[in-house]
């Protein structure tokens, strides 16, 4: 099961598919114009590990919290939390890890990682924020019986009607504002913390004002 994050990886994740013999294999992509964030060769190596860092994304210090997700608009919006984090708690280190192939994280699967290699992505104790747009019972099952128990999944909560993309990512919670405020929630971050926190709440109630008048 893979799940492209921009065009260079949508081609890698293809290339490699239509090589492929006597295998079920499925990718889950946009059809959308969106941000590109590897070049060629880094999807190609992130491809064949299943699950990387990016380093662009993640401070070099060892990290207070582990942002990762699978999927396009996942990444978009982690990526755009660590942003915030950056900007309004640069105290705060912060790993990103984008998983393209779920299947690393199944222990004993073909394409699954072994805890060392997965203790290496997230760690054995971290909190770890993890964006998906899929179910979060999905992400719960593939991590059973891995040695970092500290996973809070966002994913489809089956909310939503015809509305916008991004007030469907808020309804799920799957955004950057309830990323960030699950950050705080899994930190001591006091004071600075809480001030945060009722930024990204004010935001998400401009955001429902915004739609409820807008449409």
């Amino acid at each position: 099961v893979v799940l492209p994050f921009d065009a260079n990886s949508l081609i890698v994740t293809v290339d490699h598919v239509l090589k492929t013999k006597n295998k079920i294999n499925v990718i889950t992509a946009s059809k959308h114009v969106s941000h590109q964030w590897l070049n060629m060769n880094e999807s190609l190596e992130h491809f064949k590990k299943g699950a990387s860092i990016w380093d662009f994304a993640s401070t070099k210090d060892s990290p207070h919290i582990v942002i990762a997700s699978a999927g396009d608009t996942p990444t978009l919006e982690a990526l755009a939390a660590v942003k915030i984090l950056n900007e309004e708690l640069p105290t705060v280190n912060v790993r990103y890890v984008n998983v393209i192939d779920l299947m690393t994280l199944k222990k004993g699967h073909p394409h699954g990682l072994d805890d060392n290699s997965l203790d290496d992505l997230f760690t054995k104790s971290t909190p770890v924020i993890f964006n998906f747009h899929g179910y979060p019972s999905l992400i719960y099952s593939l991590i059973h019986g891995r040695n970092n128990k500290k996973f809070s999944v966002h994913g489809y909560i089956e909310e939503g009607t015809i509305t916008t993309p991004f007030d469907m990512r808020v309804r799920n919670e799957i955004d950057r504002y309830h990323i960030v405020i699950d950050v705080i929630d899994n930190l001591n971050l006091g004071k600075k913390g809480e001030e945060v926190r009722k930024k990204m709440n004010e935001m998400l109630k401009r955001h429902t004002e915004y739609i409820k008048e807008e449409g």
